[in-house]
């Protein structure tokens, strides 16, 4: 069996003759009935019921021909595979995305991507603290974060701002005061975001480290928040609707402004679909927040 002898198969079937099929493969007539013999003979049941005037599939014929069928498109699948990584496309892009990042900032980027290059597939790496660590330790190859470069070997561009408001719920302790100083603040356990990276020891505005608990992705520490365990930091987006609907409040504390930008490392090159995230950013779509 070959895929050529499926291919006919197919075109027969489409075609609706073996006369419409030899035309529109550009062979004579007998080789495509041949071709269906000797697969016929092989497979040890006929394929075509030929009492009529034009073939039609016999019961074995279709469901044979729904796995054919199946195999012709996993094998034109893998021609344009082939043709996209001949091109010097990526075969799997990773971006390691900030938990400050805002997600809708990135859904644009991802659907334009999975558009133009279906093929690749993309990996998302959480992080907190370290994006800028995942591309030195060669776990991405673009970041989306904060980054703090202080070795010099990345490649940035600074995108956009996001201000870190301190809030707690509501019915927290510390929501009654008008100002809490940092005396209020330390005798409140204080919910951190901490590096998702085992090397990082960074763990950034924290008030007490002696009364924290520890989260690796903001949905976690806003649930923290809510709930009443202790006080922090947030992103301003994400925290829009909490404000609003008053289950957080903010404590009078000076927000902290963080700089995001997309980085990459300098020693290495980025391939076309690379280079498709990094211009997106770059040109000015991934800098709006809403």
């Amino acid at each position: 069996m070959t895929l050529d002898q499926l291919q006919v198969l197919k075109t027969i079937v489409s075609s609706g003759s073996f006369r419409a099929a030899s035309q529109e493969l550009h062979r004579a007539q007998s080789a495509v009935s041949y071709s269906m013999r000797t697969l016929e003979d092989e497979l040890g049941f006929k394929l075509f019921s030929r009492d009529q005037y034009r073939p039609t599939l016999t019961p074995q014929g279709r469901a044979f021909l729904k796995k054919a069928s199946d195999l012709i498109f996993q094998f034109d699948e893998l021609g344009e595979t082939a043709e996209f990584l001949k091109r010097g496309h990526e075969p799997i892009i990773r971006l390691a995305v900030s938990a400050l990042w805002p997600l809708p900032n990135l859904v644009g980027a991802l659907k334009e991507f999975s558009s133009r290059f279906p093929q690749t597939e993309i990996k998302i790496i959480h992080d907190v603290l370290s994006t800028d660590e995942q591309l030195l330790e060669d776990h991405a190859d673009i970041s989306l974060g904060t980054i703090f470069n202080e070795k010099g070997l990345l490649i940035t561009e600074e995108l956009f701002t996001v201000d870190m408001v301190m809030v707690c719920a509501a019915k927290h302790p510390l929501a009654k005061l008008k100002k809490p100083t940092a005396e209020d603040l330390k005798k409140y356990p204080q919910i951190v975001l901490s590096s998702t990276v085992k090397s990082s020891d960074r763990s950034g505005g924290i008030i007490n480290p002696a009364n924290t608990i520890s989260v690796q992705d903001l949905q976690t520490k806003k649930v923290f928040l809510e709930s009443g365990l202790g006080y922090g930091r947030m992103p301003d987006f994400a925290i829009k609707e909490e404000i609003k609907r008053k289950s957080l409040v903010t404590l009078g504390q000076k927000p902290i402004t963080l700089h995001t930008s997309i980085a990459r490392h300098s020693a290495k090159e980025l391939g076309p679909c690379g280079k498709f995230i990094w211009n997106y950013f770059s040109r000015g779509q991934g800098k709006k927040l809403k």
